[in-house]
């Protein structure tokens, strides 16, 4: 089993286009990859009212599946 690990850091204040990033790199990754099967996707996200929001996504996969 595998992981790959996608981050993104958004903005301090006002609408940030950050789930977009994340999206367009997660789907590019995934579209690049053969022979893959997800096994777990796991989301987390922190940040406060003064610090910008952090994003991690990790694809948890095994490869030849």
């Amino acid at each position: 089993m595998k992981v790959k690990i996608f981050s993104e850091c958004g903005k301090y204040f006002g609408k940030s286009n950050t789930a977009d990033r994340l999206e367009d790199e997660i789907n590019l990754w995934l579209e690049n990859q053969s022979g893959l099967k997800v096994l777990e996707i796991k989301q987390s996200s922190c940040g406060g009212s003064m610090e910008p929001g952090q994003h991690l996504i990790s694809v948890w996969y095994e490869e030849g599946a």
